[in-house]
């Protein structure tokens, strides 16, 4: 048994093959139960990115939720290296964002219920449809600072220079507050659960580069970056989305408990 062929064709008119050893590996899974096609610690066997799409692709026609979470966890652990290597430069925030936004880009991509040239050609060749799509979340990312760029000192609102020193949380902040301030390797997953909490990607980016870029909403310099310039709105709109934003994440830091 083997698997369905591909539908798609290549601007060539020549019609998508996966590779043989793609071929070869996706047979010897379907020559075991599915069941087995992850261990009992939850994690795959060390199966190609390609066979685990159209393993995923199965699963999800079968409605086998639990597998398919398995499975899709697996791929999206198999293709962080390749985001994190396109997605190089950005501050902890940044990167996590970045990786939530490409992993819902391959997830709908995997999950399509109708097939494309580039939907398919993840059982050809899965880690360039991957670089391309952290090519397209990283180029919407081009105006924020990346870690390289951040001084020692920020300018508050009023035009002075304060150490970055000074703007360290205090002791009064909730759990939530110290996640966000912290930025620690060891919590990047818990926040970033927090971030993609926030459903419009508008107030996502609003809050980051409030809370931790500390972007002022205007500045009569116009060399110097401000929400408003950023998108097109006034203060109090973009403070509701701020406000929204830090609302859904305490939804969500509360549901983690």
């Amino acid at each position: 048994m083997g698997p369905a062929p591909l539908t798609c064709h290549a601007l060539t008119g020549e019609p998508y093959l996966r590779h043989p050893p793609v071929e070869a590996e996706i047979r010897e899974a379907l020559a075991i139960a599915p069941k087995d096609w992850v261990g009992s610690t939850g994690r795959s066997p060390l199966w190609r990115l390609e066979t685990l799409v159209h393993l995923i692709r199965l699963r999800a026609r079968d409605n086998d939720n639990r597998l398919l979470g398995a499975l899709t966890f697996a791929f999206l652990e198999a293709a962080k290296p390749t985001v994190e290597r396109w997605s190089r430069g950005f501050g902890p925030a940044d990167t996590e964002v970045i990786e939530g936004l490409v992993g819902d880009r391959l997830v709908a991509l995997v999950l399509a219920e109708l097939p494309t040239r580039t939907s398919e050609y993840l059982e050809i060749d899965a880690k360039t449809v991957i670089k391309q799509a952290t090519l397209r979340v990283v180029s919407t990312f081009k105006d924020q600072p990346k870690a390289h760029a951040f001084k020692t000192t920020v300018q508050d609102e009023d035009g002075t220079l304060s150490p970055l020193v000074e703007n360290l949380p205090g002791g009064g902040l909730d759990p939530l507050e110290h996640l966000l301030a912290k930025e620690s390797s060891q919590e990047r997953g818990v926040f970033r659960r927090l971030l993609l909490a926030v459903t419009d990607p508008r107030h996502r980016e609003a809050f980051i580069l409030r809370k931790l870029r500390n972007w002022p909403y205007s500045n009569p310099d116009p060399a110097v970056p401000t929400l408003e310039s950023r998108f097109g709105i006034g203060e109090r709109q973009i403070r509701t989305w701020i406000n929204t934003a830090i609302a859904q994440m305490r939804a969500a830091h509360g549901a983690d408990q």
